[in-house]
């Protein structure tokens, strides 16, 4: 049940989705009221245009009120607000300043553009585009209306508002790829573990059962012939069954495994590959394993075959086959999960099914024969777009600054106009070496002091007449210098510096002319290009999040892959101990039940000594991947191949040695085992310090070997039997 629980991680692409269309709305409907009140305030246009104003009010309220986000209706509203052009202008002076209009349709195209792909929203911007080229058209005065002031610019909002949503939903794409990867490691891990939980306990019961027999019957206990046959088939049976445990490590044996599973019979043909690639192997068993399941739950076959072959394996069945070209009928039957599809995809896998009503079904998954797994690049994917995302807005503050900043080389003072449009274009260039490397902190605050600077000095250079023109561009321009800054940084300090520019342009403006025309020109300025600009600054904060959120997920991924590594690496070690267990183990068992009498045979009842110890040993604590024992199980082997049963024991943690303390500590050791004659006890403690002795019969000239190389050590001698510990403070 927890393995099915992990694979339903939230979707990220659909909770941006979701956030994105909300932004887009709120946005849309705030700057619609905004619009309606600063011109009813202004008291401009005529009678119907204050009811087309009020009711623009009354529609954006209820909407933002009930929060039901509907762009094609709304471009249907902007439209016809568009279209009443002529109600809401005096003349023909709008074509040559920012207007109700353009705020309207500027903050349309934004929200079209980051909550509709571009196949709708494209044609959503022309559409709106025109609806206001046909309402200027009524405007006396207005002989080309495509001329109108920052029409064009619509576009360009509309190209960046689409960019941002692209990059973000490209963001959101990648995280649920992270979280489809991180399930699929939860799975491995808990799959691994969970056969590692299953092999100790086994080799618990064979503690209870083979163990405890070999070391009875080595101890010369007496069991009836009948009883001991029938006790050791049991013991056989469940040495039988942890060996399947360990379970095959080539992906032929893992199908064969798979199909033990399901009742459909299984035929298998083909030859096994060549070696494959672990993590290869894995996603192909997964998803073929998945194939041999919904064979038994759907396709009422009498038989299936695996075709197996170099980089292919082929599931064909006789069911009953369905259409291939239902979409829904096929992710019921062919229920490969988001985990194993993507495990597919990464290692350049595809999955093709053919099928058709009453002839079958096949399955055909295939590999390169070179494939492997490539390190996951989801982190520098998310940070490639947050990098883009500053790179594009650094590109439109040039461009707008290139654009906008020369209407005011004609106007007064033109030497420190100049000079304030190549400051601007210093300001974008220090911008992108923030995103590519980073600024220092005085350097950042200080190019985002002067950028804030620029707009009202600028301002401060124009003839009073010139400020309702295009020749005040500053103020509008410059807050792209701020997005691109503000990329690598909190979005709290682009916002709080974009607002500082506007409000200290808007007080310049306003103390400048003094005039109310002036300020409602200027806020329409500011509504039409803020909010694409604010946006800018905001979805940044979706890409920063998506990293930070892939880095977290990343790190859990490792560490998971380390508890995999780890639990194969154990399941691998068992695996040899059980081979080396299993040459004298399994024939002994078969030769107690074929002849239970020879129980009593000096010779056998050794064997079962020896093999009991052994068998003990294959489940107990120590860790053959510690370097100490590494060291030491060449002598254990050889003394064992000679019939000698030895046991080890572990107490503590054995603590890191160089080479010439393991020597010291093991070679007396080593050489006792090289003679001991029936049996060796060796005990390691860890603790306080560590400790290695040795007990074991052997002969005399073992005993003053081992005395005479560790003078350091202590050697006790009674009889055949040696007592040597050695101690290394």
């Amino acid at each position: 049940m927890r393995i099915m629980s992990i694979m339903t991680e939230p979707s990220t692409l659909a909770a941006v989705r979701a956030r994105v269309d909300r932004i887009a709305s709120n946005m849309l409907w705030c700057v619609e009221i905004l619009v309606a009140v600063v011109y009813l305030v202004q008291r401009g246009g005529t009678a119907i245009g204050v009811a087309v104003d009020v009711a623009l009010l009354v529609w954006a309220a209820n909407s933002l009120r009930c929060g039901q986000w509907r762009p094609a209706r709304e471009s249907a509203v902007v439209g016809a607000y568009l279209l009443c052009t002529a109600w809401l202008v005096d003349g023909p002076a709008f074509t040559a300043a920012a207007s109700p209009m353009l705020a309207v349709a500027g903050t349309a195209v934004v929200s079209f553009g980051m909550s509709r792909s571009a196949r709708w929203s494209l044609p959503a911007t022309v559409a709106v585009m025109g609806a206001w080229a046909v309402g200027a058209t009524f405007v006396a005065g207005v002989e080309r209306p495509w001329t109108i002031f920052s029409l064009d610019f619509l576009i360009v909002e509309w190209a960046a508002a689409a960019a941002l949503r692209l990059l973000v939903l490209r963001s959101a794409s990648l995280t649920d790829d992270a979280f489809a990867e991180l399930a699929t490691a939860r799975i491995d891990t808990e799959v691994a573990e969970a056969r590692s939980h299953a092999e100790m306990e086994q080799w618990a019961t064979l503690h209870d059962t083979a163990a405890s027999t070999l070391a009875m019957l080595g101890q010369g206990a007496v069991i009836a012939p009948d009883r001991l046959a029938t006790q050791i088939r049991r013991d056989l049976r469940a040495v039988e069954h942890s060996a399947s445990l360990l379970g095959p490590d080539d992906l032929a044996g893992q199908l064969h495994e798979h199909a033990r599973w399901i009742t459909t019979p299984v035929r298998f043909t083909g030859g096994a590959p060549d070696t494959v690639d672990q993590d290869v192997r894995k996603a192909v068993v997964a998803a073929a394993g998945e194939a041999l399941t919904n064979v038994d739950r759907h396709a009422r076959a009498q038989s299936v075959t695996v075709e197996l072959g170099e980089g292919f394996v082929r599931i064909r069945d006789d069911g009953v086959g369905f259409d291939p070209h239902d979409a829904t009928l096929l992710e019921r039957r062919f229920g490969v999960r988001h985990s194993i599809q993507r495990r597919l995809t990464l290692v350049g896998a595809t999955v093709e099914i053919h099928s058709a009503p009453g002839a079958g079904t096949s399955v055909d998954i295939r590999w390169p024969r070179d494939a492997v797994v490539p390190p996951s690049g989801g982190v520098d994917h998310v940070r490639g777009l947050l990098r883009g995302l500053g790179f594009g807005l650094v590109l439109l503050a040039v461009l707008v600054t290139g654009l906008q900043g020369h209407n005011a080389l004609d106007a007064a003072h033109p030497v420190a106009q100049a000079a304030i449009v190549v400051v601007a274009f210093a300001a974008a260039l220090l911008a992108l070496v923030e995103i590519r490397v980073g600024l220092p902190t005085a350097v950042w605050w200080s190019t985002a002091a002067v950028v804030v600077t620029l707009g009202p000095v600028q301002v401060l250079l124009l003839d009073v007449g010139d400020l309702a023109t295009g020749r005040n561009w500053a103020v509008a321009a410059l807050g792209w210098q701020i997005a691109a800054l503000s990329v690598s940084r909190r979005s709290r300090r682009g916002f709080a510096l974009l607002g500082v520019l506007w409000v200290a342009g808007i007080v310049v403006t306003v103390t400048v002319s003094g005039t109310w025309a002036v300020m409602s020109s200027l806020v329409y300025t500011v509504i039409s290009v803020t909010v694409v600009q604010a946006v800018a600054i905001g979805f940044s904060d979706f890409l920063r999040h998506a990293v930070a959120r892939t880095e977290q997920i990343n790190a859990e991924i490792t560490d998971l892959q380390v508890r995999t590594e780890l639990a194969d690496a154990l399941l691998q070690d068992q695996r040899h101990r059980y081979g080396r267990l299993s040459i004298g183990l399994v024939p002994l068992l078969n030769q107690l039940v074929e002849h239970p009498d020879t129980a009593t045979d000096p010779k056998v009842r050794a064997s079962c000594l020896l093999e009991s110890v052994r068998l003990r040993r294959l489940f107990g604590t120590e860790s053959t991947t510690d370097p100490f024992l590494e060291e030491l199980a060449p002598a254990v082997t050889a003394a064992e191949s000679r019939g000698v049963a030895v046991s080890v024991h572990v107490l503590g943690l054995i603590p890191d040695l160089d080479p010439v303390e393991r020597t010291r500590a093991l070679t007396v050791p080593i050489i006792l085992l090289t003679g001991a004659r029936t049996r060796a006890k060796l005990v390691i403690t860890a603790e306080p310090s560590l400790t290695v002795s040795i007990t074991c019969d052997c002969d005399e000239h073992l005993q003053r070997a081992a005395e005479a190389v560790a003078p350091e050590g202590t050697v006790v001698t009674s009889g055949s039997m040696v007592w040597a510990t050695m101690l290394l403070s």
